[in-house]
């Protein structure tokens, strides 16, 4: 996602967005105990009266800001990586899957185009983590809502453009047969029936999904 896209797509204050389960009961107890975050960065803290008028309070982590800081504690030579939180699923969502109406209400006509690579990428997210079911991952049940969150942006993709969206999917499932015994993303996503495009089609269309503009 581009930088100049950056206040367009910023993710919601907690207060308008609590934090969810991955953040209260993984990442924020391991941050803490890795010493990686205070509890300021982790929610927002009652006002102190001995905090003078001046003094800066610190920035509540968004939920990519503290998976990166993990990564980093996890892999730190890896020096490459950049993170920019955005929310552009979830906005859609709050639109009721409306893609015209999300991007006219949010001034995003004219990065559209933008905008609809950034929820493929996402479909095709949703696609991977299904993986983690079959890595032993003992409660799966969050992966119901995952399906249902899935279906949704894919139905509002396939509104704008269904040959694209059906491309990228048709192009995940290909992936996936590459690997003896992977999940396919078909498992999440439902893929159509039809052949949609050739091998070499496929695979440059998923090329030009993941540059940056």
């Amino acid at each position: 996602m581009p930088s100049s896209l950056r206040s367009q797509t910023r993710p919601p204050r907690q207060d308008q967005l609590p934090p969810g389960p991955l953040a209260q009961t993984r990442l924020d107890p391991e941050l803490l105990r890795r010493g990686l975050a205070l509890p300021s960065e982790l929610a927002p803290q009652p006002d102190d009266d001995d905090c003078g008028y001046w003094d800066e309070r610190p920035r509540v982590l968004t939920l990519a800001e503290k998976l990166k800081r993990l990564f980093d504690s996890e892999l730190p030579r890896v020096h490459s990586l950049r993170v920019q939180p955005a929310w552009v699923a979830g906005e859609l969502l709050r639109f009721g899957g409306d893609f015209d109406k999300y991007v006219r209400s949010r001034d995003l006509i004219k990065q559209e185009g933008i905008i609809f690579r950034h929820l493929l990428r996402f479909i095709l997210l949703c696609g991977e983590f299904v993986q983690l079911q079959e890595l032993g991952e003992p409660d799966t049940s969050w992966l119901d809502e995952l399906r249902q969150i899935a279906d949704q942006v894919t139905t509002s993709c396939r509104a704008v453009d269904p040959q694209s969206t059906d491309k990228i999917i048709e192009s995940a499932r290909r992936a996936a047969d590459v690997v003896t015994g992977e999940t396919q993303a078909e498992d999440l996503l439902e893929a159509p029936d039809e052949d949609l495009a050739e091998a070499a089609e496929l695979e440059e269309f998923g090329a030009g999904v993941w540059d940056e503009q």
